[in-house]
């Protein structure tokens, strides 16, 4: 029996108290339980790095820990006014969450705001009555920290990624909450972010209480002592051993030396399938990306770098048609599925495919897994005919090839029927790839794929990717990250991107 509420008022150091709690995901009763008997005693100071797959519920026990989700057993308390409280509204307003999903819900209901609405919206949910001066001290102050007082007046719609993580990350230390959940908040940050809000971070630590889950233990900091880790939604004070990877039946993927060593591209006669000349891009009526010149030959695969705001998500978007070139420059692609230049907005769309985090974050039909690959066949945003038994199978195999792990009637399988609203991340990475691939395209244009998957999930993705490359039959590619270990080793070509001006380093 949960012991009376009497006693947990009397320890000042307890921020929450989870006993025995059970969860569903919103809308998913029927499905197995996210969350399985959690009992944890959150203390302020004790900072801990939480652990574990995709799928495996970290996200989950965050959302629990700000009072997003509800118990479907046993019971949460928060510290509050008066003790510990029992309501999710005490929840909201210890803590601070930032996760993708914080970011995704921002990109979908305010991609006109600015980046000081933002903030502000952020400090009124938990400064009840402070005033509008007050909080935009407090959001400028924090910016400047982080280095993105530059950003508080521009639209998120113009922000990277990376950009608006940062402005969430400040806002949410602008909070200046007792407990602070980060579930995966340094994905996206170049390196000069990821130091500034490290050293804003650890003297957050010094007065509050930080909980993070990752999936790169070498980024945790060296103050979060406390670790634990959860695997099928039980949460565990110990490292479970890792289950035995099945025998893979395919060979090993190509290594990096072996993709440079058969060269860069087909040599001096290939033809180029994109070609740039003095391209600028304005995004809201602001120039994003300067005097682009660049030869994309058949044959290559790129690695595109750059810090947060250079234009790398500009430029990839430009490759697929969802940006247009300013008048003065020129722009031609060549897709051998043609055999000709693209003509139309369709031919490129069909022929140029790019993944992305916003282009996920944006996807609003509560499709199936299957629904969704199906999809890209037309390269369509949500289901506007019937599917073929043939183009289904197509489906299917793709997402066995992105899924090749066992689990009871098969990985690809379950998440085949599974809702997309109801996936982890990583899971949903991994599908959007298998949708990219319908219809066979010739270009795939990833921009941080890698970002919300584990250890396992990042090697199977990239080792499908190199699959792929070594094949010959399938895409070009041109790949976006800040970690040079998430490139796949068949993008031996490298450009960077500084203030929207390319650069080929190799």
């Amino acid at each position: 029996m949960p012991a009376p509420l009497l006693s947990y008022m009397t320890s000042q150091d307890l921020l929450v108290s989870i006993e025995g709690v059970n969860c569903f995901i919103p809308g998913d009763a029927t499905r197995p339980l996210a969350l399985r008997d959690i009992c944890w005693q959150v203390k302020k100071g004790c900072h801990t790095a939480i652990f574990g797959p995709n799928g495996a519920g970290k996200s989950c026990l965050l959302r629990l820990l700000a009072g997003e989700l509800w118990p479907a057993g046993g019971r949460i308390l928060w510290r509050g006014a008066e003790g510990m409280e029992g309501s999710p509204l005490a929840g909201r307003a210890l803590c601070a969450l930032v996760s993708p999903a914080t970011q995704e819900g921002w990109q979908r209901r305010g991609p006109q705001m600015t980046g000081l609405e933002l903030m502000l919206a952020s400090l009124g949910e938990a400064a009840f009555g402070a005033s509008k001066e007050l909080c935009t001290a407090r959001a400028s102050e924090m910016a400047e920290n982080l280095g993105c007082a530059c950003l508080l007046g521009e639209r998120l719609a113009s922000l990277s990624q990376g950009q608006l993580r940062l402005l969430i990350l400040a806002a949410a230390l602008a909070r200046k909450p007792e407990l602070l959940l980060l579930d995966e908040c340094l994905d996206g940050l170049d390196a000069q972010s990821r130091s500034r809000f490290s050293v804003a971070l650890a003297a957050y630590a010094e007065r509050g209480t930080v909980i993070l889950a990752s999936h790169r233990p070498k980024q945790t900091p060296p103050w979060c002592l406390g670790r634990a880790w959860i695997r099928n939604g039980r949460l565990l004070a110990y490292e479970p051993e890792s289950a035995p990877c099945a025998a893979r039946a395919e060979p090993a993927s190509p290594k990096r030396a072996d993709f440079l060593s058969a060269g860069k591209g087909n040599g001096l006669n290939a033809e180029p399938l994109f070609e740039l000349v003095k391209v600028n891009v304005f995004v809201e009526r602001q120039k994003v990306l300067h005097d682009i010149s660049w030869r994309w030959l058949n044959g290559e695969h790129w690695r595109i770098s750059g810090p947060n705001g250079s234009g790398k998500s500009t430029f990839l978007r430009l490759l697929a048609g969802d940006e247009f070139a300013a008048a003065g420059g020129a722009f031609r692609r060549f897709l051998p599925s043609l055999g000709r230049e693209a003509e139309s907005l369709e031919e490129i769309r069909r022929g140029v495919r790019l993944v992305s985090d916003l282009s996920q974050a944006l996807y609003g039909y509560a499709l199936t897994g299957l629904e969704l690959v199906c999809t890209g066949l037309d390269n369509s945003i949500g289901l506007y005919r019937e599917f073929s038994a043939q183009e289904k199978a197509q489906a299917r195999e793709l997402l066995e090839f992105f899924f090749p792990e066992a689990s009871g009637q098969g990985k690809a399988a379950q998440l085949a029927s599974k809702s997309i609203r109801r996936m982890s991340t990583g899971e949903l990475r991994r599908v959007f790839l298998a949708r990219a691939l319908m219809g066979g395209p010739d270009v795939l244009l990833l921009d941080e794929p890698c970002s919300g998957l584990d250890a396992e999930s990042r090697e199977r993705y990239l080792e499908a990717l190199e699959r792929l490359a070594a094949s010959g039959s399938g895409p070009l590619m041109a790949f976006v990250s800040h970690e040079p270990e998430d490139a796949p080793g068949c993008c031996v070509r490298e450009a960077r991107l500084e203030s929207g001006r390319l650069l080929v380093i190799s």
